[in-house]
Parts: C-alpha cells; structure tokens; sequence
C-alpha cells in the first residue's frame, strides 16, 4: 500500500480506481474514445501487436485485483453501481482476449477499427478540419502497420465473419479512394499521398488475406458456449445465473408464434391476403419528392407534441437536424456499421445534432426515385427515425444519461467502431428506445397499417433473443439462426443473414432487446400497482432514464429499493 493510502477513503479509493479504468477504456480504445469525444486519443490507434494485447490483459487484471481494495458495502448507490457494471465490464473484456473470441478469430474486430479510425475523426470530432488534421495524418500512417498485426494475431475465422470483414474492407477502400477525395474538395482537408497508398495497400492486403490465407474455423467450434453465456448476462446485464435460459427462448419463440398468429388473422383487414401483401403497402405511403427531407422534420415535430399531449417523458432540449449523409461518406456507408443517429459525444458535444439520413437521388430517372421514396416511406421515418432513433427514444434518452450520477451510466451506450462502447448500457438504450416507441406509437401516432406493421418488427425482436440464446448455447448452427430468422420472422434472406452473422459476432448482444422492453414494462406496472393514483408515467419514465444507461434489471433494483 502506497504511503497516504491507509488514510484514503473508501470513497476516494474507488474514484481513483474508476479514474484508472475510464483511462484504460479510452487509452486501449481509442476509436470508442474519438466516438466519445475525447480528443486527446484521435491520433492513435489500438496497439494490437502481441504486446500490446498482452499490456490491455496485464491491465485489466491489475484493475480487477485492485478493485477487491475497496469495500463495495460501503459505497453510495451510484458508486456501487459503477464498481460492479466497471467489473463486469473488465471480466467480460478479459474473456474475449484469454478465448480468442475477439481478437484471434474474429476480424471484424480490427476491420471496423480500422474504418472508423479516420471515419470518426469526421463524424464524431466537430472541431475543424484544420484542428484535427494532425490526428488524421497520424492515423493514416499507423493504418498499414495496425493490419499488419492483426493479421499476425488472427488464427482462423468462420467464413461469414471473414465476409463480413471483407465488406467492411470494401467499406474503408471506398472511404479512401472517394471519400477522402471529397473531404479534400469540400473542407480543405490535407491528404498525404504516399500515406494513402500505403493504407489502401494495405487494406487490399488484409482483404487478401481474408479471402485466400485466414482458415475456416466452424462458429460451432468456437462459440462460447452456455456457462460463458450466462457469464454475459451477469457481467453486462446484471442477470442472475439462475435465469433458465431455455424458459426464456421458449417464451420468445411464443412471442414469434403470436405475432404471426395475429398478423395472419389480420391481413384481410387491409384488403390483403396474407401478412407479407399487408405490409408491402406501406410502400405506397411515402412522401413526395418535394417533400422528401421535411417529412422528417414534421414527423419529428408531430412526435415532440404528441409527447406532451400525452405528457409520456421530460423531452430534452437538444436540438436535432435532419441532413443528407454527407458525400464523403456516401459510397463507404452501404458496407460499414455506419449508423444514421450515433450516440451524441459524450464529451464536446455540438450544439445541434446532425441525424444523417439517405440522400435523395435527384439526378437519377424517376422510376429510382420512386422506388427511392417507397424505401424510405412514412412508415420507416416514423418508427426508426423519429420514434426510436431521434426523438423519444434514443435522442431523449442519451440527453438523459450525460446527466446521470452513474459515470458507467453517462458513456456506456455510446456506438463505438462495431457495439456498443460497454454492452452494459444495451438493455436500458434498445429496450427504452423499443418500449417508448412501442407506446408513443400507440398514442395515435400511427396509422392502423402502420400499427399492424410495429406487430411485425415486435416479431422480428423476439426472434433476436431466441436466435442469441440458441446460437451461442449449442442449440442453432448459423445455418439455422438464418433459417429462422428468413422461415419463422419472414425476414428477407439477406436481412436474415446479416442479422444471424452480427447475433453471432457479439454474445449476449441480441436479447438486450425483448428482456429490456420486458423489464421496463414490469417494472412500470409493479410501480404502478403500488402507487396507485399517485402514480405518474412520465415521472416514473423520467425517474428511469435518470439512472443513465446500466442495466434495466439494475434500475428495477434500485428503483424498488432492492439493492
């Protein structure tokens, strides 16, 4: 024990410890820390080398040890909270490095990395380009030697995730090839050509080397298995091992069955003759060409008023601004983990949020930009753009966490390179976003299509949470998660490759959905039950995002006094 420290207080001893971890979270991933907003790591990338692997599992070891200093019982809640979702936080990390799951035999680790090394400096980072030109240069010459030694480290590799990988490396050479091109015309950025060149070497290398040298494992083979599973959803979720796994898939499957119950009985209402001619007429409902870019707005705004109509939740003041992705990243977004809304930095946030949307294709012919407009149609606005992404869920929700006393809580649903910065965060964000969204839209913010089509989607969340379970516990082959997903959800065969590939990629990252919407409901209603007339929604939904995003079974616990 260093000198001074058997005078240090309980409380002292752990805001230090968790000053240590937060610096280790953001030295050791630095991407997350630019998607943060913390400028002070936008020049650097991982250090995926064998020693510097080898330093992140040293560190994260002496943080665990470390931690055992302090006397948990005697921490304030919010304190106590971050100790434990922190820990689990470093338990889980220190998993994927000792398995190999993440760094020996998934290469979508370091391909999204890599992308989102230069890719967040300008979605994240809203300083000009000029204060930020150093980094990008730093980083454009650390890419080379970056893929260099993930190819060292990776050993294998399911082939779907070394497709996915290559995609994301058609991604990143789109990014380099046209898309620094137009951050040169359109903001004045520098771009060393021999850097270039050497990045896009580089990542055709490493494309290379996914498709003829990295060898094919089997998922089966290296899947986590069910005891690791379970570890999952206690270090990230707050889950007790108890929880009967194969109870929850079976209660999830009946969600699947229902859902397609109720959609086939209900076809005929909307003059269809089954569900898939039913929700095929949501194309139809779509704005004009006009009228495309305001229709967000408006709906964003009819959201906003129904919100206090129906007084659901405290909206935040953060303005947001509905714009085109910018050009520079248009042709690198279709094969990245390029979202329309991020999380807003946590740190040097902009006045105004930037939600970037599809751009219309104005020079196209008009039978593109029909089908452009059927894609993107009322409905899709509505739900994910407005509902659950700008608005009443994500928006309001990530104005409330920066605000919460949990420091785990203010950063952990940040969107990071691939995931979520810490998966801890996942079932308050998805479940808030698809439970307020679910209730907003029953307000009369949807129209009856509109809301038969939301029995759909609630269909296809159910399915993730069977798929997670299944796949990582022996039940599914990826062959059978897509089947599932395509014959049981009636998701396309691309939607449902995608979805079994990403479920697989990232354990325990698919149920955070249903398990969360099914812990705020819960929670809701015993609260409601016990207050009876004094019971408020929009205090309880504002006592809830409060906490910032920790898991909702932790809320549950704290907000009944349990903990």
């Amino acid at each position: 024990m260093e000198k001074g420290e058997s005078a240090m207080t309980n409380d002292t001893r752990f805001d230090r410890w968790l000053d240590a971890f937060f610096n280790h979270l953001f030295a050791r991933r630095p991407i997350d820390a630019t998607c943060a907003g913390l400028h002070s790591y936008n020049g650097v990338l991982p250090a995926v080398d064998s020693d510097g692997l080898e330093t992140v599992v040293n560190e994260i070891s002496q943080l665990l040890s470390d931690v055992e200093l302090v006397d948990r019982d005697g921490l304030d809640r919010f304190r106590k909270i971050d100790r434990d979702l922190a820990e689990g936080f470093l338990k889980m990390q220190k998993w994927e490095r000792d398995s190999g799951y993440m760094y020996t035999y998934n290469p979508v680790t370091y391909t999204g990395e890599a992308a989102f090394s230069l890719i967040s400096l300008f979605l994240s980072d809203t300083r000009s380009v000029k204060d930020k030109q150093a980094d990008f240069d730093s980083r454009l010459r650390g890419l080379p030697r970056f893929l260099a030694d993930a190819k060292s480290q990776l050993q294998g590799s399911p082939k779907e995730w070394a497709e996915r990988a290559d995609k994301e490396c058609a991604g990143t050479l789109a990014f380099l090839i046209d898309g620094l091109d137009v951050l040169q015309q359109d903001e004045g950025l520098r771009v060393d050509g021999q850097s270039r060149k050497a990045a896009i070497r580089a990542v055709e290398e490493f494309s290379g080397f996914l498709k003829h040298d990295l060898p094919e494992i089997a998922f089966e083979k290296i899947r986590c298995g069910t005891e690791v599973f379970k570890d999952i959803l206690g270090w990230a979720h707050g889950i007790d091992r108890s929880f009967d796994l194969h109870a929850y898939m079976q209660h999830a499957e009946a969600i699947v069955a229902d859902c397609s119950v109720i959609l086939d009985a209900n076809a005929g209402e909307f003059g269809a003759a089954s569900p898939q001619e039913a929700l095929a007429l949501l194309a139809d409902q779509h704005p004009d060409k006009e009228g495309y870019l305001k229709t967000y707005e408006e709906l964003w705004e009819e959201s906003r008023l129904l919100n206090e109509r129906e007084n659901l939740v405290t909206w935040s003041d953060y303005p947001i601004e509905y714009v085109p992705i910018p050009r520079w990243a248009r042709k690198a977004q279709p094969y990245l983990y390029f979202l329309f809304y991020r999380c807003p930095p946590r740190w040097n946030r902009p006045d105004t949020y930037r939600y970037l949307v599809s751009p219309f294709p104005s020079e196209e012919s008009d039978a593109t930009q029909e089908a452009f407009l059927r894609a993107n149609n009322t409905f899709v606005i509505k739900t994910n753009h407005v509902l659950h992404h700008g608005g009443i869920g994500h928006h309001v929700q990530n104005w409330n966490a920066v605000r919460s006393r949990s420091r785990v809580g203010q950063i952990a649903a940040n969107d990071g390179p691939s995931r979520l910065t810490m998966l801890c965060g996942g079932t308050h964000c998805e479940g808030w976003a698809c439970y307020i969204s679910e209730l907003a839209g029953s307000k009369g913010f949807l129209s009856p299509l509109e809301s038969y089509a939301e029995i759909s989607s609630q269909r296809r969340m159910a399915a993730r949470a069977v798929v997670d379970i299944a796949l990582h516990t022996g039940r599914f082959s990826l062959e059978d998660a897509i089947s599932y997903y395509r014959d049981k959800a009636m998701m396309a065969p691309a939607a449902a490759y995608g979805e079994a590939v990403k479920n697989s990629l990232f354990p325990g990252s698919a149920i955070m959905y249903l398990y969360g919407v099914e812990k705020i409901k819960a929670l809701r209603d015993t609260i409601a039950q016990k207050m009876g007339d004094q019971f408020s929604l929009r205090a309880f939904h504002d006592s809830f995002l409060s906490y910032g995003t920790i898991p909702a079974e932790r809320i549950a616990a704290e907000m009944m006094g349990k903990r």
